[in-house]
């Protein structure tokens, strides 16, 4: 039996918690249930909402600061691009014009000496040739010198990715239709019953698509976005560790509950990211905050299953045929002496914590994992 409110499990025949007084339910009653949204916030890390409003606000200034700076020298980029090309042109103008003085005097020269050799009149040709070829040159190298604003260029390409983007995801989903298996009463369907039940755990208005896929034998899932819809996607050495290898539906159910979590908490949704689009690129800020969000997935994904998800982490490290042998108390010991300024390093540049970390706050079962 289980007290909603302690936290804490119960003698089998207990009805009553004796620390609060709350009736006691099952485990399965537990998991049946809908979360509420205050059990869901609860399980976000502390400073996740802090850091994608920090991210948020970040991106509106560095895309404030582009169309600034544009706007500010609009005039004087496009008055040194139009005198530009106004150079370009009074320079094409007078090589023509000497090309042309130069072939009425060519013409006058062969008139006068037709009797001259072959040889000669080859050699004229050759120099001809030579002139205008580095006539030519000049012109190559004057656009050339012609550089392009560093607010222009980044102006550009943020349009260009914002109009992109769309695209290049809808490419993506349709590849990974195109190379998967969809997951369904019919293919792996114990499988697809705990994503129904987790999806409606987890209070999703639509049940997201879920497909599984050979990855080379990476060990692997992730949540995925197109504009209104979401999907995530199973490496299929994953399903050996529920089907085959130690039929453990357990470590592959927290994996898939983690990844629900990412979309229950918006964070694999098109307006989320698209907010953050440019701010979340910039080296540590970005994954400083990436690192807040998977903690939270991962403690939300501990309340949907009731699994403390620490054998799917050893699945992802040593491989699915080796991961029930690793004892977990001796290795969060272990874990406690992975520290020091390079662990730090790492950790700081990571999406994900470094798993040490990620372990640690597992086994916590409860607060928030150290982001640094």
């Amino acid at each position: 039996m289980y007290c909603e409110h302690c936290k804490q499990q119960m003698e089998e025949d207990a009805i009553y918690c004796p620390f609060c007084g709350n009736r006691l339910v099952s485990r399965e009653n537990q998991l049946d249930r809908p979360l509420t949204s205050k059990e869901i916030n609860q399980c976000r890390h502390k400073s996740e909402k802090r850091w994608y409003v920090f991210l948020c606000v970040l991106n509106i200034l560095i895309i404030l600061s582009v169309v600034t700076v544009f706007i500010v020298n609009f005039k004087d980029n496009l008055k040194d691009f139009s005198n530009r090309m106004k150079n370009e042109m009074n320079l094409m103008e007078e090589a023509m014009l000497e090309d042309l003085e130069a072939k009425n005097e060519e013409q006058k020269e062969e008139s006068k000496e037709s009797t001259k050799t072959s040889k000669e009149t080859k050699k004229q040709q050759d120099e001809k040739s030579d002139k205008n070829t580095k006539e030519a040159d000049e012109d190559v190298d004057t656009l050339e010198d012609y550089v392009i604003p560093v607010e222009v260029e980044y102006f550009i390409l943020g349009i260009m990715i914002l109009f992109i983007l769309p695209f290049m995801l809808n490419i993506y989903y349709q590849s990974y239709r195109a190379s998967a298996v969809p997951i369904t009463p019919r293919n792996f369907p114990e499988i697809y019953d705990r994503i129904q039940l987790y999806a409606k755990r987890l209070g999703l208005k639509e049940v997201p698509e879920a497909y599984i896929m050979q990855e080379n034998g990476v060990l692997n899932a992730f949540s995925a976005f197109i504009i209104k819809k979401q999907y995530i996607e199973i490496c299929a050495d994953l399903f050996e560790v529920a089907y085959r290898e130690h039929k453990d539906i357990d470590a592959i159910s927290f994996v898939i509950a983690h990844e629900l979590a990412h979309i229950k908490l918006k964070h694999a949704t098109f307006p989320y990211n698209i907010r953050i689009l440019f701010s979340n690129s910039i080296p540590i800020l970005g994954s400083t905050a990436s690192r807040a969000r998977e903690y939270s997935c991962d403690r939300l994904a501990q309340k949907v299953t009731g699994i403390d998800g620490i054998d799917a982490m050893f699945a992802l490290m040593v491989g699915k045929h080796l991961y029930k042998d690793v004892d977990k108390q001796a290795y969060l010991h272990y874990a406690q002496t992975v520290n020091g300024f390079f662990v730090w390093c790492v950790n700081l540049v990571s999406s994900h914590p470094v798993m040490t970390k990620r372990i640690q706050a597992l086994a916590m079962k409860q607060g928030s994992g150290k982001l640094y």
